[in-house]
């Protein structure tokens, strides 16, 4: 649209907006004092109405312009060559381990420049480098991971070292060969068990701190302790106060207190843990056995001979 039927509507608009109070003034007699404002009025208005009436028109020519964009036919893709490379290793994270690459490179020669010898060797190398600077910052063990960023960067439509041509790769796959997949499943496992038994080492270590330098220091922090998780076992913990005395002197590698060491040989009336009292019959059990009118027949049954548990006779010439 020319300039002159660009503005050929406003003008219309603001000449109306103008001679129409001037008309009506003359017509009805007004003076000069409400033609004027009357005048300025209706021209702030057209100049409003010609601010919509321009603004609709650019969005008209904007959709006209975009409709004619999305009209026109794509282009065509620029020709470029492919070479398939089915295996290549290519450095990892773990020493001594490496993935396989196989994957599409394709290429295009850059204009303006002089022309390599060998195209195809240029874009797989190009390739190459930029797969192992992302491989090499990967684990063998998360192969799928490494394929999805690898894929990613292999993608990217980029010019090579020396400029002469623009590679990237398609169908990109990244494995890890089935023998090192096995070592690397083993391994695995090897530092998780390493790092179980190093916290139980750890805890055993604390432990054994913690009772050496802290309980089994002398037998009165070891009776406390224990009444803290017994506290029920008053009794039991006083019997066991001559053991601990011995247990704390072997930790701490001295000789047993002599208060402690004359109830050594006592023999507790009741064992801390809950065990029989091992020894042979009290006086009181005695006397409260039944008494026998045949002093000489024992309390208990004869052995059984079978088991050669039986008792001697007392005249061997009888026995004859």
């Amino acid at each position: 649209m020319d300039t002159a039927a660009h503005w050929r509507a406003p003008a219309v608009i603001l000449g109306v907006a103008a001679l129409a109070p001037l008309a009506a003034g003359f017509a009805l007699g007004w003076a000069n004092w409400v033609t004027v404002p009357v005048m300025l009025v209706a021209l702030g208005i057209a100049g409003l109405v010609v601010k919509q009436v321009l603004f609709h028109r650019e969005q008209r020519e904007l959709r006209a312009e975009v409709a004619r964009e999305r009209a026109k036919p794509a282009p065509e893709p620029a020709p470029h060559a492919e070479h398939h490379v089915p295996a290549i290793p290519v450095d990892s994270a773990e020493p001594y381990y490496r993935f396989i690459l196989a994957c599409t490179v394709c290429w295009q020669p850059s204009a303006g420049l002089p022309q390599h010898g060998n195209l195809r060797g240029l874009a797989v190398h190009s390739i190459l480098e930029r797969a192992r600077s992302v491989t090499v910052t990967g684990s063998p063990t998360e192969a799928e991971v490494v394929q999805t960023r690898l894929a990613a960067e292999l993608g990217a439509m980029a010019p090579d070292r020396s400029g002469q041509i623009i590679a990237w790769a398609e169908n990109v796959g990244l494995t890890v060969p089935d023998e090192d997949a096995r070592r690397l499943d083993r391994l695995t496992e090897l530092r998780k068990e390493k790092q179980v038994r190093h916290h139980e080492q750890e805890l055993e270590q604390r432990t054994r701190a913690y009772l050496a330098d802290e309980i089994l220091t002398d037998p009165g922090t070891a009776v406390v302790w224990w009444l803290a998780r017994h506290p029920e076992q008053v009794r039991e913990a006083a019997d066991l106060i001559p053991t601990f005395a011995r247990i704390t002197a072997a930790v701490t590698k001295t000789e047993i207190a002599p208060q402690y060491a004359e109830r050594l040989d006592e023999r507790p009336t009741l064992s801390a843990v809950g065990w029989p009292r091992i020894g042979g019959p009290s006086e009181e059990d005695r006397r409260s056995l039944p008494v026998s009118d045949a002093p000489d027949q024992p309390l208990w049954p004869r052995g059984n001979r079978d088991h050669g548990d039986f008792d001697e006779p007392e005249d061997s010439t009888s026995a004859r």
